[in-house]
């Protein structure tokens, strides 16, 4: 946003020069990034916030100004001046055929227009604020635009086709040339400005060439209106096209200066022109809800630690545009003006009496401190119990973009499930909510073995989208699923140790991590084999006695490695989260040294290869009962002396009592009862 130093000064009296007053604007919360000389004048370019619509104008900041330097604000008249009739002329209509994408609409006719360049005063001004001279009647419309900031738009009423406006939505394969000479397709959803037989305008973005104001118009058909922000900003995006007029309607114009402007743009029209002022037409009405708040500013002054005098907060408040009335005691009564959508309780009100107080005066106190309850959700504390783990193993942390392209998803079809695709993505790059984080991972490895950083082990916290949910299953929003995930990936060499010395990672270090987080979270895992395509060898896992699968570990397969420019080994990992927060036990128990010894048996057994550890262990477990204390997979071997097909894993078995020593025979029992148990389920024989 730019603005005239000296168009400024026109409006407020004030002794400040353009370095105080940008320090003083700046420290209110207008800030000011740069001041640069335009001949006699500055010109200073200010970031003003999103919420802040009513200081994109020459007005609204003279109106801050005032209240700053405390001093008047003199407003420029903004209606047709007196001694001014509407004349007898051309006749116009407006109808709205979408009244939530346009409630209001303004059209006046101005006749017998001479069309030539502005006056000097409206010519250099928007000029200094960087706009181009057209002619008289466009630069009036920009002058207002800049002053008071309501777009406007000036027609050629003689080619208006059927001299009437229709607001309406485009229709399939409609098309306009814009006034900047390019022809753009239109989409239905699109806001536009049309005669009877086609648009003359993109409704609150750019006026078409074929009602555009030339040398040769004679008659003005002037555009003031209220369009939706939503509307605007979804034109322009599709459009890829942004002007000073949708930047301003986006954000949201002021509701009460649609006729206003129009009156301030009409009597500068016919100043510059000679023209006459003939019918006004409208259609549609604005609802301007009053926002009236009671302002205690004795509690204000206890909330800003200072003190306050209530006659200056009045005129602070008068001055920045509200009606005051006067209350019982500190209580005033405050009305909000339609240009402050951002005012809405006392606290906004506060904030007001604050900046314009000077933040740099407000003292600083330290708070007093209270010993606080634990307020970390549990799903939280569970993420930290991981990350902390996974660091200590050695793992670095990574975050990666939540948006990918198609042809990302795709690489791993088994892992998407109903992607959430953006309607108007930034890029082919950014159009789809990750379904899983595998990409984002194997973008990360190569980017770093890319610098020559080929010893990798990440990991990262994200989520998984799909769209939509199951009937009954918990979403969060708009029906689209959203699961919180963990991707772990490894690549190049392990971490040295004096026993192995050098060696890359593979599959068993991975399950190894995997396997520790849950033992952390209390958590007994199983894997079980299973196919994704693009993953082999793959293992999926998943929690004890648990009816679903968690996620899936393996090694990328190579022809997907060479799409991400990747010619080494890695291994990746995922987890979905959401089990594992039910689960997950934090609280550690603590368990008193065995008083009495074990005893330990060992099962060596030949089952199909298609048998699972998992399943043994599981049956072992299930028949020692009370009686075992561990169970671990000590052996496996395929090699000679083994059947085809087949394999021999040994166990070792722990048995053992808290309150007594087990017997011999007690111990024979229950272990040829699990060798029952195994040959009868499994099939297994024992070597």
């Amino acid at each position: 946003m730019k603005i005239s130093f000296e168009w400024i000064k026109e409006y407020v009296a004030m002794d400040a020069g353009p370095e105080e007053f940008a320090h003083r604007l700046t420290m209110s919360g207008s800030e000011v990034e740069a001041i640069r000389e335009a001949g006699p004048d500055k010109v200073m370019e200010l970031e003003i916030t999103p919420n802040r619509p009513d200081c994109l104008n020459i007005l609204g900041l003279a109106r801050e100004a005032s209240a700053v330097f405390d001093t008047e604000l003199k407003a420029p008249e903004i209606r047709l001046p007196e001694g001014v009739p509407e004349q007898t002329g051309p006749e116009a209509g407006c109808v709205i055929e979408n009244p939530d994408l346009c409630p209001k609409y303004t059209a006046r006719v101005i006749t017998g227009v001479d069309v030539k360049p502005a006056g000097k005063n409206v010519r250099t001004r928007i000029e200094a604020l960087g706009l181009r001279s057209v002619n008289n009647v466009v630069d009036v419309t920009n002058y207002c635009l800049m002053e008071l900031g309501q777009p406007l738009h000036a027609f050629d009423l003689d080619r208006i086709k059927g001299g009437r406006i229709i607001v309406r939505e485009a229709k399939k394969g409609e098309k306009i040339v814009t006034i900047d000479g390019i022809e753009r397709e239109l989409e239905p959803g699109m806001l536009v400005i049309a005669d009877s037989e086609r648009p003359i305008a993109i409704a609150g973005v750019m006026g078409g060439m074929d009602t555009e104001v030339s040398e040769t118009t004679e008659n003005i058909l002037l555009e003031s209106a209220y369009f939706d922000p939503g509307s605007v900003r979804r034109t322009a995006r599709r459009l890829g096209l942004s002007t000073d007029s949708s930047y301003r309607f986006e954000r949201g114009v002021d509701k009460g200066m649609i006729t206003g402007a129009s009156d301030r743009a009409a009597a500068l029209m016919i100043k510059e022109t000679g023209g006459r002022a003939c019918g006004f037409y409208e259609a549609g009405a604005l609802s301007l809800e009053e926002t009236v708040i009671d302002f205690d500013t004795e509690k204000a002054a206890v909330v800003l630690g200072v003190e306050l005098e209530i006659e200056w907060v009045e005129r602070v408040l008068r001055r920045l545009g509200m009606i005051v009335t006067r209350g019982e005691g500190a209580g005033i009564t405050v009305e909000v003006p339609s240009f402050r959508v951002d005012i809405k309780n006392e606290i906004d009100l506060t904030e007001e009496v604050a900046r314009i107080f000077g933040y740099d005066r407000i003292p600083a106190t330290m708070p007093k401190m209270f010993p606080a309850a634990e307020r970390k959700e549990f799903s939280r504390q569970v993420k930290e119990k991981i990350c902390g783990d996974l660091v200590s193993f050695g793992l670095s942390e990574i975050m990666t973009y939540s948006l990918i392209s198609d042809a990302s998803a795709g690489r791993f079809p088994a892992l998407v499930r109903d992607p959430v695709t953006l309607r108007n993505p930034l890029s082919e790059e950014q159009k789809v909510l990750t379904p899983h984080l595998v990409d984002g991972m194997l973008k990360a490895v190569s980017w770093n073995i890319n610098r020559k950083n080929r010893d990798l082990m990440l990991f990262e916290f994200g989520k998984l989208y799909s769209k939509p949910a199951a009937p009954g299953e918990e979403t969060d929003g708009g029906g689209y699923r959203e699961t919180p995930a963990l991707c772990i990936g490894l690549t190049g060499l392990a971490r040295e140790n004096w026993l192995e010395g050098k060696r890359n990672v593979d599959f068993y270090d991975l399950k190894g991590i995997v396997e520790q987080v849950f033992h952390g979270l209390k958590i007994m895992p199983e894997f079980r084999a299973m196919r994704i395509e693009g993953i082999a060898p793959c293992a999926g896992t998943g929690i004890k006695g648990g009816k679903k699968t968690t996620g899936f570990l393996g090694q990328v397969a190579a022809r997907l490695l060479k799409e991400y420019d990747i010619e080494q080994d890695v291994f990746v990992c995922q987890l979905e989260l959401d089990n594992v927060f039910k689960k997950a036990v934090l609280k550690n128990r603590y368990h008193s040294v065995p008083r009495f010894p074990s005893s330990v048996r060992d099962i060596s057994i030949l089952c199909e290869r298609s048998v699972t550890a998992g399943d043994i262990a599981g049956i072992i477990a299930e028949q020692g009962e009370e009686l075992i204390r561990q169970v671990d997979l000590i052996d496996v071997y395929q090699g000679g002396n083994i059947p085809q097909g087949k394999k021999s894993l040994t166990y070792s078995v722990k048995y053992g009592l808290d309150i007594r020593t087990l017997r011999e025979e007690e111990i024979e029992a229950v272990h040829s009862g699990i060798k029952d148990a195994l040959a009868k389920q499994l099939g297994v024989t024992f070597r």
